[in-house]
């Protein structure tokens, strides 16, 4: 009965130790591709991982990069004090310069204005002297305005009427002419069969510009 137990432990032994090996065996075989497949695994995790790094170092280089850019721009740039000055004075120069002209320009033309002005005063107190010498004139008699008299009030007043046109006085056109009220002040409505409507038949006082512009307007009779 012994040794039958004996033999018995012994079969066990043996069965357990062949248990034993080919597990050992079997964790042999699997646990390299189970290590590979680790080891991908760790790999893929750690280029997962190594990836938004790379790109963080990139964008760190790119910002350096243009921060250089900047820099050198900034450094360019810069200029020297003394240009600088250059730069504020001749502004200033200019700025004067055309203060300076738009004043002159201003200047001129209230004196012109003035001018004008004053002209325009005197050459209306000079009409009405214009106007009585006239009707002298037409008042003489032919024997009268061939007298050394009415000779020199001839000359007198053709010397007159050129020094008015000369400073830029003209006389209205009026008798024939049709009636333009920027021009004329009709006084009177007359007939004329000879002339059409709103035509000029006479003229009672006579009208003068200054330089285009009206000093006095004529005073005329104007056909119905």
């Amino acid at each position: 009965m012994e040794e039958k137990k004996n033999f018995d432990s012994e079969d066990v032994t043996e069965e357990t130790m062949e248990k034993e090996t080919n597990r050992t065996a079997e964790t042999e075989e699997s646990s390299p591709e189970e290590s590979r497949k680790e080891k991908v695994e760790e790999n893929a995790a750690d280029e997962e991982t190594a990836e938004p790094e790379d790109s963080e170092e990139s964008e760190d280089t790119e910002a350096g990069a243009e921060d250089k850019k900047k820099k050198k721009i900034f450094s360019k740039k810069k200029k020297d004090p003394k240009d600088e000055q250059i730069e504020e004075l001749n502004d200033k120069y200019q700025r004067l310069f055309a203060e300076f002209q738009n004043f002159r320009n201003r200047s001129e033309k209230e004196k012109s204005a003035m001018f004008e002005i004053g002209a325009k005063s005197i050459i209306e107190k000079i009409l009405p002297v214009v106007d009585n010498f006239e009707r002298g004139m037409g008042s003489l008699s032919k024997e009268d305005l061939d007298s050394p008299v009415g000779q020199g009030m001839d000359l007198i007043y053709k010397q007159m009427a050129k020094a008015l046109e000369e400073m830029g006085v003209e006389a209205i056109e009026t008798e024939g002419k049709e009636f333009n009220p920027e021009l004329h002040n009709a006084v009177m409505q007359v007939e004329n069969d000879e002339l059409e409507e709103n035509m000029i038949a006479q003229e009672l006082q006579k009208g003068y510009t200054y330089k285009g512009s009206v000093i006095r307007h004529s005073m005329v009779a104007v056909t119905k």
